[in-house]
């Protein structure tokens, strides 16, 4: 069901004006029924065109402009209600510069109480509309002057707002609304009631409140006084919730698809002045308006843009594209609004990161995933999710949790050959850098660097070391000059010297270890594999139960070298304690 949100200066005839339109009286309040006076919002609807719509009447008092704020976020059309006797006033002013902050496209202007003045003064109050609304989104909106009293106009101006809501965008998306009442009924719990701004929603579907962070599930919902089963995008709807309470969720808060959104503290987002200002002030006792929520704010300009770092005093709930309006409380005026651009901005931004977010404002979102992805570098896969109203980003590299954009992925490989590169060089018998010991060379997590090596086709990984492609740590011809005759000095005896005795670098020395030309015993002991091979099918040779000075005397060991041997052997399976001897598994026949 669309939904068309009334605005202008108080006392100008909204309330009226709905009225006729729907049969219904908007008000609500006993105190604005005495004192004639919209205080909050107030709702009704009807049929126009063969089809059902809702209307949001909105105060006009200054000192409720905080719920007009409230009520024009979610909004298919505006009516724009001037009264004909009194002409462009302050607040029309300021409602017009919310809607054209806003961008509101569809729209009508009413010119209303045309029964208290005569043809000349409509047509002068035309004219000063006209030129009031000249070179701003409004300036093609009908005016369609009526009264709700006789019923002048009232058919034309059904067929102008009709005309403007031919066409409803599909409930596509996750589901949001952003909550203007709540309240408890007996025997039923919480109510919510709000304008749907995507999605649909339908009983017993789960749904979380933000920034509460509660997780609950719908018992019932009512569409303008009548239970329904689902609701969609643009309709007016009350939502009873099976947990919560009033208290704790109020107007201001956001019900969507549960993972579907995301709360933030601090946005980057563009901001452009109301026309009565030349620029946006550069201080002031500033509030964020978005939604139905407001939160006072600090605002700190990107240089050279027109986007700002926005840090507010609660958390509010945030999306790429969600449009706020930004009003100074001393001023007592709107001064900008404007449109979040990273709902998880930084301290910092720059003009380029201004420039990549306002162009895919209107995208969708898994469009705007990509943006974030690309202007981030690195981020959080769940939280590009959330922030982008399920944006799915096509190009980046998947790491563990995170999302790394291809500019990043090209920057990290050129870090890691830099890095591999030099560990080649300084330990060239290795077969490379540990990935462990990489990631914390680049201060990055783990599954990054495991996903660009993998992902790169300038590296490989043997067992868990990263090496160039083709690199070899093949011995050297010098170095196979050095290892022969310690070579052959180990293979004249089993009375082998000790590890640290032999004239090897100890580079050389780890990288015979690992290639098994030698193989370590123990702490301080080394055989060469030609020796092991012997002694493991030596050993089979010796009687069952042999004691260990048996094993020293047919090897000719110490026994600073038998014993340990022994226990290799044990580990190994080729030979088993019994008792104070030991049993050598024989050969097959």
């Amino acid at each position: 069901m669309p939904i068309v949100a009334t605005a202008g200066h108080v006392d100008h005839g909204k309330s009226t004006l709905v009225e006729a339109l729907t049969g219904r009286d908007p008000d609500r309040w006993a105190e604005e029924k005495q004192r004639g006076l919209t205080i909050d919002l107030g709702f009704a609807w009807t049929d126009i065109d063969g089809q059902a719509v809702g209307f949001v009447d909105v105060p006009g008092h200054e000192r409720f402009i905080k719920n007009m704020l409230a009520g024009v976020g979610a909004v298919d059309c505006a009516l724009l209600v001037i009264a004909a006797d009194s002409g462009w006033m302050p607040q029309t002013e300021e409602h017009a510069a919310v809607l054209g902050l806003l961008e509101t496209r569809n729209g009508v202007i009413a010119l209303t109480r045309t029964d208290l003045v005569d043809a000349d003064t409509v047509e002068l109050a035309t004219l000063e509309i006209l030129e009031e609304i000249e070179g701003t989104p409004l300036e093609t909106w009908p005016i369609v002057p009526v009264s709700a009293t006789s019923g002048r106009g009232l058919d034309q101006l059904r067929s102008e707002i009709g005309a403007r809501l031919t066409t409803s965008p599909p409930d596509e998306g996750p589901f949001r609304m952003w909550i203007d009442r709540s309240f408890t009924i007996r025997g039923a719990g919480l109510v919510v009631t709000g304008s749907i701004a995507g999605g649909s929603l339908s009983v017993d579907d789960s749904v979380e409140v933000l920034p509460v962070g509660l997780t609950t599930r719908v018992r019932g919902i009512h569409r303008h006084d009548t239970s329904v089963l689902r609701v969609g995008r643009g309709d007016r709807a009350a939502i009873n919730l099976v947990a919560g309470s009033a208290t704790d969720i109020e107007r201001g808060h956001l019900l969507v698809t549960p993972g579907s959104a995301a709360t933030t503290s601090r946005f980057l987002g563009w901001i452009r002045p109301a026309r009565i200002f030349a620029e946006v002030p550069k201080r002031g006792g500033f509030h964020i308006h978005i939604g139905t929520a407001d939160t006072s704010a600090t605002i700190r300009r990107v240089p050279e843009t027109d986007g700002y770092i926005v840090a507010t005093a609660e958390p509010i709930p945030a999306a790429v594209g969600d449009r706020f309006i930004l009003r100074d409380s001393g001023r007592r005026s709107v001064v900008g609004g404007g449109r979040v651009l990273d709902p998880g901005a930084g301290t910092v931004a720059t003009s380029g990161d201004v420039l990549r977010m306002e162009a895919v404002l209107d995208a969708s979102p898994d469009v705007m995933a990509d943006a974030l992805v690309d202007m981030r570098g690195i981020t959080n896969a769940a939280t590009v999710v959330l922030e982008t109203g399920g944006g799915r980003p096509s190009a980046a590299l998947v790491a563990g949790a995170n999302l790394v954009s291809a500019a990043s992925v090209l920057r990290i490989e050129t870090d890691v050959e830099e890095i591999v590169s030099g560990y080649h060089t300084e330990y060239p018998l290795r077969p490379g850098i540990h990935s462990a010991e990489l990631a914390t060379r680049l201060q990055l997590d783990d599954a990054i660097t495991d996903a660009v090596v993998i992902e790169s086709d300038r590296f490989d990984s043997t067992e868990g070391a990263v090496h160039l492609k083709g690199f070899s740590n093949s011995l050297t011809p010098d170095q196979q000059a050095r290892w022969i005759p310690v070579r052959a000095l180990l293979e004249e005896t089993f009375d082998v010297p000790r590890m640290s005795a032999l004239k090897l670098p100890e580079e050389l020395l780890h990288a015979l270890l690992r290639q098994g030309d030698l193989v370590q015993i123990d702490d301080d002991l080394a055989f060469t594999y030609t020796q092991l091979k012997s002694i493991t099918a030596d050993v089979r040779d010796l009687p069952d139960g042999f004691s260990v000075s048996a094993f020293k005397e047919h090897f000719g060991m110490t026994r600073r070298q038998a014993i340990p041997t022994l226990e290799w052997l044990d580990r190994s399976g080729v030979t088993r304690r019994e008792g104070d001897g030991r049993v050598a598994r024989r050969k097959p026949s």
